[in-house]
């Protein structure tokens, strides 16, 4: 479980619109877009939907596992992890309801890698009493804080487990502690007299094609963003934006290949 271990420091965990297995799909699918590894021109979500019509990728137990093959052979395997409290209708043979997804990139020297580590999850889920926990977790820290006990479980413990249970440690850490306040860059001038409303965290893929996809846990936020048709031009400006009344500060940026640009941006919306 080592590239569900890599999704949870690097902040691949995010919780599902409640609007159906299609959306909660192409959600995810936007997320791999932005790995580096996928071949330019690759239709992600094109691809996924193809797969999941041929045959289901629901594995039992409230787990889906959609996933693209690679054309390419070099490569890690990759992958992000999306939640869905109420649970999805996904088409599963056993019937049940979806509360977990684990959306997979498979280069193709990876293949028995991928198969290895659907066992190792499946194993996980059954030694730590069901999918339960989870679909009754509260927020996605709890949900982290379980996914790294099924890791620990699964990797033993020495090597990969220590990193766990420091993630974990940081994680319980991050809970405690207040956050400070996101401030401006200083060469933009904000009107800070009021108070500050809701700040949220997110992304911006931007394609070659000046397709625009936010990567945002907020879904009704981060659609308000994504259909604002100034996103685009005031993203490129640097620095500072608004988008659908949402003040947006791009605090980082990178580079890959194809002219895809992922911006890290600090959004503020109204109170």
């Amino acid at each position: 479980m080592r590239s569900i271990l890599t999704a949870l420091q690097e902040g691949r965990l995010f919780e599902l619109p409640e609007a159906g297995k299609a959306r909660a799909l192409e959600f995810l699918a936007r997320i791999l877009d932005a790995n580096p590894d996928i071949e330019v021109g690759t239709d992600t979500i094109e691809e996924i939907k193809n797969r999941e019509q041929e045959c289901n990728t629901g594995i039992g137990m409230g787990v889906g596992v959609p996933h693209v093959r690679a054309r390419r052979e070099e490569g890690e395997l990759f992958c992000a992890i999306g939640w869905s409290s109420q649970g999805i209708e996904y088409g599963a043979a056993d019937g049940k309801l979806v509360h977990l997804v684990v959306m997979y990139y498979i280069p193709g020297a990876q293949k028995n890698v991928y198969l290895k580590e659907i066992s190792s999850l499946v194993k996980a889920i059954r030694k730590t009493g069901g999918m339960d926990p989870i679909a009754k977790a509260g927020d996605l820290n709890e949900v982290r804080n379980l996914l790294l006990d099924w890791v620990s479980e699964v990797l033993g413990d020495t090597g990969p487990e220590a990193v766990a249970r420091m993630i974990k440690l940081e994680v319980r850490q991050a809970q405690s502690v207040t956050p400070p306040p996101v401030m401006p860059l200083a060469n933009h001038e904000v009107n800070l007299t009021r108070p500050p409303g809701r700040v949220t965290l997110f992304s911006v893929l931007a394609t070659s094609s000046n397709g625009m996809y936010v990567l945002c846990p907020d879904f009704e936020c981060g659609t308000a963003i994504e259909r604002d048709p100034g996103l685009s031009h005031g993203l490129t400006a640097g620095g500072f934006t608004t988008a659908s009344g949402i003040m947006i500060q791009v605090v980082g940026s990178t580079h890959y290949a194809g002219g895809r640009i992922l911006y890290q941006c600090v959004g503020i919306s109204p109170s």
